[in-house]
């Protein structure tokens, strides 16, 4: 039994046996709940407060969508002149945001201001995964271990989207409808002090990281076909997200909204665990296009078995069994098509590139639930998913290693 266990935990617990790293990653995880908890936060409170779903999903699109107007720009900044003196005044600004977007819909502003306050707060959220990820490739360079340490990081934000969830909405329910969003102020706050205290495996500044490379990471084109592909990945878990929120409304449920969106996460990051401790045959590269298939394939289950929660909730817990295998391996990618100088901008356009596509999935799906109820937005997000895998299938010849 011990060596069996030795087979399925040993590579994990070599990586975090790195000194230092168990207590970045970590601290880590607890500072990026607040992406799994703003854009729902947004949703609750304002539909709590008798708002609609169209101007909450337009926050909480907007949330998602600014994080990638400037993260790219901002880990390039984190690059040059070290993570502590770029991300602790944008920790400042996101929590400030924060408590401003709750004062805003309890004043009842009008939809202009509320989403202005969302742009706030996506364009100044830490990109917290990109700057672990970082880490972890300062500790790691040209170590076998580090493929293994980036699937813990994606695990790490598979527990995220588990955990935060169930907070926004059972705060939500049990206190009052900007629980979720307030505790989130916090964790910022308290997260990203903690991290950034960990001076000893903050990688060292590069000051000559500046303009002559800040389109290094774009200029590949198989960074192109990942950026798109996360983009549509993105738009499906967008539509997922409203769909489930509003479909639990209709059936007079809303309370376990969180726990049939933490058990889909929650398929995704015991399925994530085990794909992370072998070793596989098949390319990453057609790995990658038949998770995206799979994920395509698993929106159809839930959007045809919407007519009871208990049956969506299964179909929840099937489908997320694709998705932290195909971002794993989706980031896996990253190394193979990007130089090695341009990995953590890559890392960040992936990251920026889901949050965009949620920011699109949201919106339209607030759009769609106030004209057709939550049943139509789980069918958008197949179409969704039918796009990525094309884009997949199309570009997969792209994706392998740079001339240089």
């Amino acid at each position: 039994m011990s060596v069996g266990w030795g087979r399925w935990w040993g590579p994990y617990r070599q990586v975090w046996s790195v000194q230092g790293a168990a207590g970045f990653s970590s601290v880590g995880a607890l500072a990026r709940l607040p992406q799994a908890m703003a854009g729902l936060g947004a949703v609750v409170m304002i539909t709590g407060l008798d708002g609609s779903y169209t101007v909450a999903g337009a926050v909480a699109g907007m949330i998602s969508f600014s994080q990638g107007l400037l993260a790219p720009q901002v880990s390039r900044l984190a690059d040059r002149f070290g993570q502590t003196r770029v991300v602790a005044p944008q920790a400042v600004v996101n929590v400030a945001a924060l408590c401003g977007l709750v004062f805003a819909a309890y004043r009842h502003a009008g939809p202009g201001v509320l989403i202005g306050f969302g742009a706030l707060v996506g364009v100044s959220l830490p990109q917290i995964g990109a700057l672990t990820r970082a880490r972890w490739t300062a500790l790691l360079r040209d170590d076998r271990r580090l493929d293994t340490a980036l699937a813990v990081e994606s695990l790490i934000e598979e527990a995220v989207f588990v955990i935060g969830p169930v907070v926004v909405v059972a705060a939500a329910s049990s206190m009052m409808p900007a629980a979720g969003l307030l505790i989130a102020a916090v964790l910022v706050a308290v997260g990203c002090s903690l991290l950034l205290a960990q001076r000893a495996t903050e990688p060292p500044p590069q000051p000559g990281a500046a303009a002559g490379h800040a389109s290094a990471a774009t200029a590949h084109a198989g960074l192109w076909v990942l950026i798109a592909v996360f983009l549509g990945i993105g738009v499906l878990f967008g539509f997922i997200e409203v769909g489930v929120v509003a479909l639990t409304r209709e059936h007079d449920r809303p309370g376990v909204s969180g726990v049939m969106l933490a058990l889909w996460a929650a398929g995704s990051l015991i399925s994530g665990i085990l794909y992370g401790t072998n070793s596989w045959h098949a390319g990453a590269v057609r790995r990658f296009v038949l998770g995206v298939g799979a994920m395509a394939a698993g929106t159809v289950l839930v959007a045809g078995c919407s007519g009871s929660l208990t049956a969506t909730t299964v179909a929840l817990v099937v489908a997320g069994t694709a998705n932290a295998p195909t971002l794993i391996t989706g980031n896996a990618l990253v190394a193979v098509v990007v130089s090695a100088h341009a990995v953590t901008e890559a890392y960040t356009w992936l990251g920026v590139s889901v949050f965009a596509g949620i920011a699109v999935g949201v919106s339209a799906g607030g759009v769609l639930v106030d004209g057709a109820g939550g049943v139509a937005a789980l069918w958008a997000a197949t179409g969704a998913g039918i796009v990525a895998a094309v884009v997949a299938v199309s570009g997969r010849r792209r994706l392998h290693a740079p001339t240089e």
